[in-house]
């Protein structure tokens, strides 16, 4: 299954505490999603997808993103966004951007 283009996002009380718990808000990861993240489908959740990132500056975060696109409407629900900490999803976005490290 291939990412569609995302139409817009959803945003409710229980999205928006888990991005706020990492230090984000939806503008950032809005904005992430405008600078075209690398997208897969979520390894172990088929009906999920990850994207990784950078958020807009001043941050500039680098971001792991996990979401659902409803196919009626291809607006993108939020699961949770964090900044990883393990290594492998740097190389994975590198590897897909062409990035030497």
């Amino acid at each position: 299954m291939e990412a569609k283009a995302i139409g817009g996002f959803v945003w409710d009380s229980i999205n928006t505490e888990k991005i706020d718990a990492h230090g984000l808000e939806p503008e950032d990861i809005e904005g992430l999603f405008d600078e075209a993240p690398v997208m897969f489908q979520h390894p172990e959740h088929p009906q999920r997808w990850l994207a990784l990132g950078f958020v807009p500056e001043p941050d500039d975060r680098f971001v792991l993103v996990s979401f659902e696109i409803d196919e009626n409407t291809s607006w993108a629900r939020v699961v949770t966004a964090f900044e990883p900490t393990n290594e492998k999803w740097w190389k994975t976005y590198a590897k897909t951007k062409g990035i030497q490290e």
